[in-house]
């Protein structure tokens, strides 16, 4: 008789970071249908079923919203190396900057939950590290990336050779949620009309930054 396996732990945290925001200053704060990007991916991420905390290079000021300080300032891979100290569970992680998350398309991703860290493709072959639920991940080993200058993607390739991702295919999550908010013109384009944009663009390793 084939016993069953071990029932996994839902994925309950999500961290979101937010970096130097160099290319728009500001931009976590900007304002799309009526609110400011942080703050509404903060109640979407809730919306999910998460308990959402904020990663943040620079002071910031939030209200309810737990805030922690990320002190590499080091990019994507630093704020994964502060939410792996805060905890041993496997977590969500964000960028600040994508006002267009899907609450459905979260759920899913929570539902397909197997063990491993799970990776979404996006319309154009990019992994979405930055849309993504991570589990398994040795601290030592992010902190030696960090400190030799490498980012979150080479973080996730490694653990693809040790057989430790699972991406799933383009089309499984509802491509705008993977959008950000990079430049003027990306802000000036989606906070005027979200419903553009659905296709899905390239994203860079920067997220949050």
């Amino acid at each position: 008789m084939t016993r069953p396996g071990p029932t996994l732990a839902p994925v309950r945290h999500a961290f979101v970071l937010l970096g130097r925001a160099t290319r728009l200053p500001g931009k976590f704060h900007l304002v799309v249908d009526g609110e400011p990007i942080v703050r509404r991916e903060v109640r979407l991420l809730t919306d999910a079923g998460l308990e959402v905390t904020v990663v943040s290079v620079l002071p910031c000021d939030l209200g309810g919203v737990r805030v922690v300080t990320d002190p590499f300032d080091a990019g994507p891979l630093g704020g994964l190396e502060v939410a792996r100290s805060r905890t041993d569970a496997p977590f969500f992680l964000f960028g600040g900057d994508m006002p267009f998350l899907d609450v459905a398309g979260i759920r899913t991703m929570r539902g397909e939950f197997d063990g491993r860290t799970i990776v979404p493709v996006g319309p154009d072959g990019e992994w979405e590290v930055l849309h993504a639920i991570y589990a398994g991940v040795d601290s030592r080993r992010v902190g030696a990336l960090r400190r030799e200058g490498r980012g979150l993607k080479d973080l996730v390739a490694e653990l693809d050779r040790a057989g430790g991702v699972r991406f799933l295919p383009a089309g499984t999550i509802e491509p705008r949620s993977f959008r950000d908010v990079d430049t003027v013109e990306a802000y000036r384009r989606w906070s005027t009309d979200p419903a553009l944009g659905s296709s899905g663009r390239r994203r860079s390793d920067s997220g949050g930054g």
